[in-house]
């Protein structure tokens, strides 16, 4: 019987089932199986976990509400709004009623296209809503309503405008005056909000990273001194212009009342370091600071602001707590997932110091196994083009996004499509550390985290088209359009 108990378990080890699993297949959804132009997109109902999906093609919604357990409820096909409303700033649910917010290019005209499942009606509705005086900053979707970010220019008022079922938009206003610095070049003027979040160069892009903290992220995301994070009710904004603290501006969603907390960084109280950034995962705040001779990172809890755990190096001494050799990635293959032909290993300290810090430093934060999987290193952007992510949403993290098959980046309303996407189109310098729940170093090799696990799978698809990574119940979701049977799949899977 022990035999057989052993052999059997081999037996299960080797030929284990894939961690994905197909929870749907819509036959017959597109008009034209060889045409390029399709797309789809996914809004979950955050609230009953139904989920709609939205397969476009020729300028037409496809469109059809599922269930929790991705049974078909009801479908609706509509043309898709007028082309001029392009970007996508999120969406809003009541009961089987779903609207999707769009607004032109420069943001200055909205419109609303909603899908009555009911009645299995779509229409058009023009919002005489206008953001006069402000700047867009982003979207998030907290309770199946859409929260729509602004920041009144050359000031640090933050305009948060929630719409109701009526599309009437509520406006609340949140002074963060307190991140506020003097400029060091100008003693008279003040580097303010707008600025912060705004890019240095021209004062009109936004330079705030939004980050899906649920999946993995690399360091070409997390690299960034202005983030936005959405932790259950909770809006935090963190900025690390500041070479000694990172400063969080936290937003209940619930009540809108405002907490302001600094967290000091390795370099406050010790010299010598030239980057600093910071990460926010699981209630905790992981800080790094770097330069060419040395390097040191900690963990402090968010709530008492007390540190758990630091760790230093220097150019002299070897890596005791890595589990990966240091990595330097090119970004040579765009539209490719293989990796082999640009991943270069290096040993010395003082070369991977040297790398990190003549590049954008950047930590990032990770549970795999119930264990702490943090990658430290620097990026350097060498692709700026910006306009190459294939479209798709659905995360129910808000923002814009484009629809009409235009390639534009849809980062803000669907992070997790664009994370599995983005490391392709950077360069960094990084290793990879294991942790315990004590963050006591492990030894071992870091496991596959989700996106490894999406990647494998993707990889056994023959040219999948109108292709969707998201986020639904708290399962990452891949949708693409198999032309061999002419359907379109879902697939969930499983960390």
């Amino acid at each position: 019987m022990k035999k057989k108990t052993v052999f059997y378990l081999l037996l299960f080890t080797i030929f284990k089932p894939f961690c994905q699993e197909k929870v749907l297949e819509l036959p017959k959804v597109f008009a034209n199986k060889c045409q390029s132009d399709k797309e789809s997109y996914s809004i979950p109902n955050q609230e009953n976990g139904d989920l709609m999906l939205l397969l476009e093609e020729n300028k037409k919604f496809y469109s059809y509400l599922l269930n929790s357990k991705y049974l078909q409820k009801s479908t609706i096909t509509t043309k898709t709004l007028p082309s001029k409303y392009r970007s996508i700033l999120g969406y809003s649910v009541n009961n089987n009623t779903y609207a999707i917010f769009f607004a032109n290019s420069r943001n200055t005209k909205f419109g609303i296209q909603t899908f009555n499942f009911d009645t299995k009606s779509s229409t058009n509705v023009f919002l005489d809503f206008k953001i006069k005086g402000e700047k867009y900053v982003e979207s998030v979707n907290y309770k199946n309503k859409i929260h729509l970010i602004t920041i009144s220019k050359n000031s640090s008022e933050l305009n948060i405008y929630t719409f109701d079922n009526k599309y009437q938009p509520q406006k609340k206003v949140i002074s963060l005056k307190q991140v506020e610095y003097q400029n060091p070049s100008d003693q008279y003027h003040t580097i303010n909000a707008h600025y912060l979040l705004t890019s240095d160069s021209d004062g009109f892009t936004i330079s705030v990273e939004k980050i899906e903290s649920r999946n993995p992220n690399v360091i070409e995301t997390t690299s960034k001194l202005t983030k936005l994070y959405l932790l259950e009710n909770q809006l935090i904004f963190s900025f690390d212009y500041d070479k000694k603290e990172t400063k969080l501006c936290i937003i209940d969603l619930d009540t809108f009342l405002f907490t302001y907390k600094v967290f000091d960084k390795p370099s406050k109280t010790e010299k010598g370091f030239t980057g600093s950034n910071s990460y926010i995962y699981d209630n905790k705040i992981f800080q790094i600071a770097s330069s060419s001779q040395k390097m040191k990172f900690t963990i402090s809890d968010i709530i008492s602001n007390n540190t758990i755990k630091e760790y230093a190096i220097k150019k002299e001494d070897s890596i005791t707590f890595k589990n990966s050799p240091i990595i330097q990635e090119g970004g040579t293959s765009f539209f490719s997932f293989s990796n082999n032909d640009r991943v270069r290993e290096m040993e010395k300290t003082g070369k991977y110091l040297r790398k990190i810090s003549n590049s954008n430093l950047g930590i990032s934060t990770y549970k795999v196994n119930d264990q702490y999987n943090i990658i430290l290193g620097g990026t350097k952007e060498i692709y700026s083009g910006g306009g190459n992510f294939a479209p798709g949403f659905g995360s129910g993290f808000g923002a814009i996004g484009t629809v009409g098959n235009l390639n534009a980046i849809s980062i803000n309303f669907n992070p997790t499509f664009y994370g599995y996407n983005g490391y392709r189109s950077n360069k960094s310098t990084y290793i990879n550390c294991l942790f315990d729940h004590d963050f006591e170093h492990l030894q071992g090799d870091i496991p596959k985290n989700i996106y490894d696990k999406v990647n494998e799978f993707e990889d056994t698809l023959k040219k999948p088209s109108a292709i969707n990574i998201f986020l639904h119940n708290h399962k990452i979701h891949y949708g693409f359009f198999d032309k061999t049977d002419k359907m379109y799949k879902l697939y969930r899977f499983e960390d």
